[in-house]
C-alpha cells in the first residue's frame, strides 16, 4: 500500500498465523506523511504486556532517530492490509505502555 493511502494511525496483526515466542500479537502506528516516517509505534503481546517507542524516546540520548522503521512507509509495511484506527484509540493504548527504546538502546 502506498504511503499516501495509509490512516495516521493503524494497526496491522503478526504477519504469520502463529506468533512466535516474544513476539507482539498486534503492532500500532503513528505515522508522519509529509516525513516519510513512522513516528510511535505500540506492540501488544499475547500475555496482555503492552510496549511503545517513539522517535522522542529513540532520541533521549542525543542521538538522531528519523524513524522509528528503517525503511519508507511505502515499503515498511509488506502484504499487510492496514486496519484503521483513531487517535484516542492510539491514545488508549499509548498510556498504558511501558517505553522500550529499539534502536538507540544503551
Amino acid at each position: 500500500m502506498k504511503s499516501s493511502e495509509l490512516p495516521i494511525y493503524f494497526r496491522l496483526p503478526w504477519p504469520e498465523d502463529e506468533v512466535p515466542a516474544n513476539e507482539p500479537s498486534w503492532l500500532y502506528y503513528e505515522i508522519d506523511k509529509d516525513n516519510d516516517a513512522v513516528r510511535r509505534s505500540i506492540e501488544v503481546f499475547p500475555d496482555g504486556r503492552i510496549t511503545r517507542n517513539s522517535i522522542e524516546i529513540e532520541e533521549r540520548d542525543g542521538r538522531p532517530c528519523p524513524s522509528l522503521i528503517d525503511t519508507s512507509l511505502d515499503d515498511g509495511f509488506g502484504d499487510g492490509e492496514p486496519l484503521a484506527m483513531t487517535e484516542a484509540e492510539f491514545e488508549d493504548l499509548w498510556q498504558r505502555g511501558i517505553d522500550t527504546p529499539f534502536w538507540n538502546v544503551r
